[in-house]
Protein backbone atom coordinates (compact mmCIF):
# COMPACT_ATOMS: atom_id res chain seq x y z
CA UNK A 1 0.00 0.00 0.00
CA UNK A 2 2.62 2.38 1.12
CA UNK A 3 4.67 1.57 -2.43
CA UNK A 4 1.22 2.63 -4.23
CA UNK A 5 1.25 5.85 -2.70
CA UNK A 6 5.00 6.80 -3.65
CA UNK A 7 3.89 5.81 -6.96
CA UNK A 8 1.16 8.11 -7.62
CA UNK A 9 3.03 11.05 -5.75
CA UNK A 10 6.07 10.49 -8.19
CA UNK A 11 3.57 10.69 -10.70
CA UNK A 12 1.77 13.82 -9.89
CA UNK A 13 4.84 15.22 -8.68
CA UNK A 14 6.62 14.08 -12.62
CA UNK A 15 2.79 15.57 -14.10
CA UNK A 16 2.98 18.77 -12.52
CA UNK A 17 6.58 19.50 -13.61
CA UNK A 18 5.77 18.46 -17.28
CA UNK A 19 2.36 21.22 -16.88
CA UNK A 20 4.79 23.91 -15.40
CA UNK A 21 7.17 23.55 -17.95
CA UNK A 22 5.21 23.51 -20.58
CA UNK A 23 3.34 26.75 -19.18
CA UNK A 24 6.83 28.42 -18.68
CA UNK A 25 7.60 27.72 -22.24
CA UNK A 26 4.13 28.54 -23.47
CA UNK A 27 4.55 31.83 -21.96
CA UNK A 28 7.91 32.72 -23.09
CA UNK A 29 5.98 32.24 -26.33
CA UNK A 30 3.56 34.56 -25.63
CA UNK A 31 5.92 37.36 -24.33
CA UNK A 32 7.60 36.81 -27.20
CA UNK A 33 4.94 37.33 -29.62
CA UNK A 34 4.13 40.38 -27.50
CA UNK A 35 6.50 41.90 -27.83
CA UNK A 36 6.63 43.20 -31.59
CA UNK A 37 6.49 46.72 -32.39
CA UNK A 38 3.84 45.23 -34.83
CA UNK A 39 1.60 43.90 -32.04
CA UNK A 40 2.20 46.82 -29.96
CA UNK A 41 0.99 49.28 -32.69
CA UNK A 42 -2.04 47.45 -33.66
CA UNK A 43 -4.64 49.00 -30.86
CA UNK A 44 -5.75 52.20 -32.23
CA UNK A 45 -4.13 54.61 -29.66
CA UNK A 46 -1.06 53.23 -29.92
CA UNK A 47 -1.10 53.29 -33.88
CA UNK A 48 -1.71 57.09 -33.07
CA UNK A 49 1.59 56.91 -30.96
CA UNK A 50 3.94 55.17 -33.75
CA UNK A 51 2.59 58.07 -36.28
CA UNK A 52 3.72 60.83 -34.40
CA UNK A 53 6.76 62.56 -35.83
CA UNK A 54 8.03 63.34 -32.57
CA UNK A 55 8.34 59.28 -32.17
CA UNK A 56 9.27 58.47 -36.00
CA UNK A 57 12.18 61.25 -35.87
CA UNK A 58 13.62 60.33 -31.63
CA UNK A 59 17.02 59.23 -31.33
CA UNK A 60 15.51 55.87 -30.43
CA UNK A 61 13.80 55.31 -33.70
CA UNK A 62 16.15 57.51 -36.03
CA UNK A 63 19.94 56.90 -35.57
CA UNK A 64 22.90 57.16 -37.07
CA UNK A 65 23.42 53.44 -36.38
CA UNK A 66 20.72 52.46 -37.79
CA UNK A 67 19.41 50.79 -34.13
CA UNK A 68 15.85 50.68 -33.64
CA UNK A 69 14.35 50.38 -29.97
CA UNK A 70 11.18 48.55 -30.06
CA UNK A 71 8.57 49.57 -27.96
CA UNK A 72 9.20 46.25 -25.24
CA UNK A 73 13.02 47.33 -25.15
CA UNK A 74 11.67 50.12 -23.51
CA UNK A 75 8.47 49.49 -21.43
CA UNK A 76 8.77 45.58 -21.07
CA UNK A 77 11.94 44.78 -18.17
CA UNK A 78 13.22 41.44 -20.02
CA UNK A 79 16.04 40.84 -16.78
CA UNK A 80 13.53 37.59 -15.64
CA UNK A 81 10.88 35.99 -16.96
CA UNK A 82 8.80 36.64 -13.99
CA UNK A 83 9.08 40.55 -14.23
CA UNK A 84 8.65 40.48 -18.11
CA UNK A 85 5.32 38.27 -17.64
CA UNK A 86 4.10 39.93 -14.69
CA UNK A 87 4.41 43.25 -16.81
CA UNK A 88 2.91 41.75 -20.04
CA UNK A 89 -0.26 40.69 -18.03
CA UNK A 90 -0.47 43.77 -16.08
CA UNK A 91 -0.03 46.75 -18.50
CA UNK A 92 -1.64 44.36 -21.08
CA UNK A 93 -5.02 44.39 -18.76
CA UNK A 94 -4.61 47.82 -18.43
CA UNK A 95 -4.09 48.37 -22.09
CA UNK A 96 -7.06 46.40 -22.64
CA UNK A 97 -9.22 48.37 -20.95
CA UNK A 98 -7.64 51.90 -21.62
CA UNK A 99 -8.33 51.07 -25.39
CA UNK A 100 -12.40 50.19 -25.24
CA UNK A 101 -12.83 52.26 -22.70
CA UNK A 102 -11.75 55.77 -23.66
CA UNK A 103 -8.26 55.93 -25.09
CA UNK A 104 -9.68 55.45 -28.70
CA UNK A 105 -10.78 59.13 -29.26
CA UNK A 106 -7.39 61.12 -29.59
CA UNK A 107 -8.59 64.02 -27.45
CA UNK A 108 -9.26 62.06 -24.30
CA UNK A 109 -5.86 60.63 -25.26
CA UNK A 110 -4.02 63.49 -25.25
CA UNK A 111 -5.96 64.98 -22.34
CA UNK A 112 -4.17 61.73 -20.24
CA UNK A 113 -1.05 62.04 -22.01
CA UNK A 114 0.90 63.86 -19.28
CA UNK A 115 -0.34 61.66 -16.26
CA UNK A 116 0.18 58.21 -18.81
CA UNK A 117 3.74 60.21 -19.26
CA UNK A 118 4.37 60.51 -15.61
CA UNK A 119 3.14 56.77 -14.37
CA UNK A 120 5.66 55.17 -16.82
CA UNK A 121 8.37 57.20 -15.46
CA UNK A 122 7.71 56.60 -11.60
CA UNK A 123 7.29 52.81 -13.11
CA UNK A 124 10.82 53.27 -14.90
CA UNK A 125 12.33 54.77 -11.56
CA UNK A 126 10.97 51.84 -9.23
CA UNK A 127 12.63 49.69 -11.54
CA UNK A 128 15.81 51.67 -11.47
CA UNK A 129 15.90 52.23 -15.20
CA UNK A 130 16.65 48.13 -15.72
CA UNK A 131 15.06 48.73 -19.35
CA UNK A 132 17.82 51.74 -20.29
CA UNK A 133 20.24 49.78 -18.62
CA UNK A 134 19.44 46.20 -20.87
CA UNK A 135 20.68 48.46 -23.58
CA UNK A 136 23.55 50.91 -22.26
CA UNK A 137 25.94 50.28 -20.08
CA UNK A 138 26.38 53.36 -17.65
CA UNK A 139 30.38 52.72 -17.18
CA UNK A 140 30.91 53.17 -20.76
CA UNK A 141 28.84 56.58 -20.94
CA UNK A 142 31.49 59.60 -20.65
CA UNK A 143 29.34 62.57 -20.92
CA UNK A 144 30.70 66.14 -22.68
CA UNK A 145 29.49 68.44 -20.26
CA UNK A 146 30.67 68.81 -16.68
CA UNK A 147 26.94 68.49 -15.61
CA UNK A 148 26.38 65.33 -17.59
CA UNK A 149 29.33 64.00 -15.83
CA UNK A 150 28.23 64.84 -12.62
CA UNK A 151 24.58 63.22 -12.87
CA UNK A 152 26.16 60.22 -14.17
CA UNK A 153 28.40 59.56 -11.34
CA UNK A 154 25.37 59.97 -9.25
CA UNK A 155 23.73 56.83 -11.04
CA UNK A 156 26.59 55.03 -9.12
CA UNK A 157 26.23 56.46 -5.41
CA UNK A 158 22.77 57.85 -5.05
CA UNK A 159 19.03 56.79 -5.88
CA UNK A 160 19.19 58.29 -8.99
CA UNK A 161 18.14 56.55 -12.57
CA UNK A 162 18.42 57.20 -16.04
CA UNK A 163 14.49 58.73 -16.61
CA UNK A 164 15.05 61.30 -14.01
CA UNK A 165 16.97 63.22 -15.91
CA UNK A 166 16.40 61.27 -19.99
CA UNK A 167 12.58 61.88 -20.49
CA UNK A 168 10.82 62.51 -23.48
CA UNK A 169 13.52 60.88 -25.44
CA UNK A 170 11.08 58.95 -27.74
CA UNK A 171 7.22 60.18 -27.10
CA UNK A 172 5.77 63.73 -28.14
CA UNK A 173 6.91 65.49 -24.58
CA UNK A 174 4.77 65.73 -21.99
CA UNK A 175 5.86 67.42 -18.76
CA UNK A 176 6.99 66.03 -16.00
CA UNK A 177 5.25 66.62 -12.82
Amino acid sequence: MLGKRWLLALACFAAGTVVGCGAIIVSIEVNRMTSTDSFCTSCHSMAMLAADSAFIQSIHRSNAAGIVASCSACHIPKNNWWTETYTHVRQGLKDIIAENTHFSDSEIWEAQRTKRAQAVREEMHRQDSITCRSCHDTQAIHPASESGQKAHALLRTERMTCIDCHSNLVHAPARPR
